[in-house]
């Protein structure tokens, strides 16, 4: 059986042409900020890391923590602890579609059972902290 082989400037035009749509495509999502953010005219703040990791705190006081995911161009946000979090099965996810402009994130319902995520989510402006 033959070997098929390609000219190597074909092969290297592919090569790139790949890791451009491959780039293109985590580009989308690497853009989501990374920090803390304070709701406008309240005490909380909402803080996002490097690991997926999000905490909500009225004051000092951890409200809720869980984890989020950014893809497609959405933002998905699941409630694991605390006070506030939503655990039922049906409200422990939602997703959201989300704008960063001028240091400020906020926040569209695309999908969530919790009214009290989207009414935090959504209702307020975040202003980034750090």
């Amino acid at each position: 059986m033959k070997a098929l082989t390609f000219p190597a400037s074909r092969t290297a035009a592919a090569a790139a042409a790949l890791v451009i749509a491959v780039c293109s495509a985590f580009a989308a999502d690497s853009h989501f900020p990374i920090g803390t953010f304070a709701a406008e005219g309240q005490t909380l703040t909402l803080a996002f890391d490097h690991t997926g990791q999000f905490r909500v705190s009225e004051g000092e006081k951890l409200q809720v923590a869980g984890r989020y995911e950014v893809k497609a161009g959405q933002f998905e946000i699941t409630d694991k602890q605390g006070p506030w979090a939503c655990t039922k099965a049906d409200q422990q996810t939602g997703t959201y579609r989300w704008t960063y402009e001028h240091s400020v994130l906020t926040f569209s319902t695309v999908s969530d059972h919790c009214k009290d995520r989207v009414q935090s989510l959504t209702a307020l402006k975040w202003k980034q902290k750090s």
